[in-house]
């Protein structure tokens, strides 16, 4: 495969690593130890196909999954409306909530307020955007989602699980007072499945990045395809290794120490993963590029809401134009008043686990409209049948929409309704 299609597989793979990874896997392990495991696997199954629907319509039609949503059935541009307003509420929780825990990751490493690091990285990142779009986006990624996992192979095969977990992470379990963080890992691991909009709005840009004209006969979008799946399944697969992986150290090393990663405290607490596996010498190390690889998916996330606002916005008010989304001054628009309100939440609210799993949350509650929209979108709108899914995709989809919709429901009832003490 070559280097010019790596893209926005690697970027979904970015995308999950600050939301979902470093936060969730851990404290999964360090609370429950590993009876959430076999979540963390469901959870990838499960919203396999929603993610792989983006780079099937893309390569059958050469257009986003909004282009798609915009022809929904039921009242006019509802998706994209629906769209435009999770994506707003997202990226306000989001950006307060990623960029602060970089913050405290960098607060841990060379001291400072977290607040003051959170602004400073805010600027950076508005700046990096500035200067670079897609092609550091990418480059950047690919650089430094490599450098996490190695570090992270290291201190799991010097703490190894004992053979016990092993059973134990196969058998279903939901232990009590876990269903927030259940809903949380279920809404964004690996993350939201609003994202495969995001990829399917980078897939497009990935070929104009490249250069390459947009494929037309049937040989040409199979090839694409297959290339936008390896690119996905390479994401994919790397992004459920380390949510093990991070589940495995957090169990192994936390919970027999009592060690439970949140509030400003989680890089400190995170940096145990590695120091108690690999020793303190370990802890500068971690902290730098953990740094590194959430400034990475700060990036790809800062990158992805305004994009995806720009093209929404452009259908939803049959807006006409052949410029950059990345030059539209309603991406910058977007950006600047998201991050500098996502600021003034985390200035309120520094709590950035806190915040991304109550983000997760929400994401749990729409993901059954975006899972069914996307299967609605390669099931009706892909003309040739080639090009479709095939019936296990098909199958899988409808059983992962249901299975959302259960674990929304329940959330939901229990939350307003049995209200008993999930902590």
């Amino acid at each position: 495969m070559r280097p010019r299609f790596f893209g926005p597989g690697i970027l979904l793979a970015a995308t999950s690593i600050g939301a979902s990874h470093i936060l969730m896997s851990p404290e999964a392990g360090a609370r429950f130890g590993f009876a959430l495991a076999w979540l963390v696997v469901a959870a990838h199954v499960v919203k396999y196909p929603a993610f792989a629907f983006a780079p099937c319509y893309v390569a059958a039609t050469g257009q986003s999954l909004l282009q798609a949503y915009e022809q929904a059935p039921g009242p006019r541009h509802w998706a994209i409306w629906l769209g435009l307003g999770d994506m707003t509420v997202q990226a306000l929780g989001l950006i307060a909530g990623l960029i602060g825990l970089n913050a405290s990751f960098l607060s841990a490493a060379v001291g400072g307020d977290t607040r003051l690091w959170a602004l400073a990285l805010a600027a950076v990142l508005v700046a990096a955007l500035a200067a670079g779009q897609y092609h550091w986006l990418r480059a950047t990624n690919l650089a430094l989602v490599g450098g996490l996992t190695a570090g992270t192979l290291a201190a799991f095969w010097a703490a190894p699980p004992p053979p016990a977990a092993l059973v134990e992470s196969f058998m279903p379990a939901l232990p009590a007072g876990s269903l927030f963080l259940v809903a949380a890992i279920l809404g964004f691991m690996p993350t939201s499945v609003a994202v495969s909009v995001w990829q399917s709005l980078w897939a497009i840009e990935q070929r104009r990045a490249a250069g390459l004209p947009a494929p037309r006969t049937r040989q040409q979008r199979l090839a694409a395809l297959r290339h936008a799946l390896l690119d996905l399944r390479i994401g994919y697969g790397l992004s459920l290794l380390l949510a093990l992986l991070f589940l495995s150290l957090g169990a192994t090393l936390l919970q027999p120490r009592g060690l439970v990663p949140h509030g400003t405290d989680v890089a400190i607490t995170l940096a145990q993963l590695y120091t108690l596996a690999l020793g303190a010498w370990m802890k500068p190390v971690f902290l730098a590029v953990a740094a590194s690889a959430l400034l990475s998916t700060c990036y790809t996330m800062m990158d992805g809401f305004p994009r995806a606002f720009v093209a929404a916005w452009r259908l939803a008010r049959h807006s006409q134009s052949n410029r950059p989304i990345g030059e539209d001054r309603r991406y910058w628009g977007f950006l600047l008043a998201t991050t500098a309100s996502g600021m003034a939440i985390f200035a309120v609210v520094p709590d950035p686990a806190l915040l991304v799993k109550a983000v997760g949350a929400l994401g749990l509650m729409l993901s059954p409209v975006y899972f069914a929209l996307n299967l609605w979108a390669v099931t009706r709108r892909i003309d040739d049948p080639a090009l479709r899914p095939g019936l296990t995709s098909i199958g899988m989809a409808i059983a992962g929409t249901l299975f959302m919709t259960l674990i929304a429901a329940l959330l939901l009832w229990t939350t307003f309704v049995a209200s008993p003490n999930w902590a």
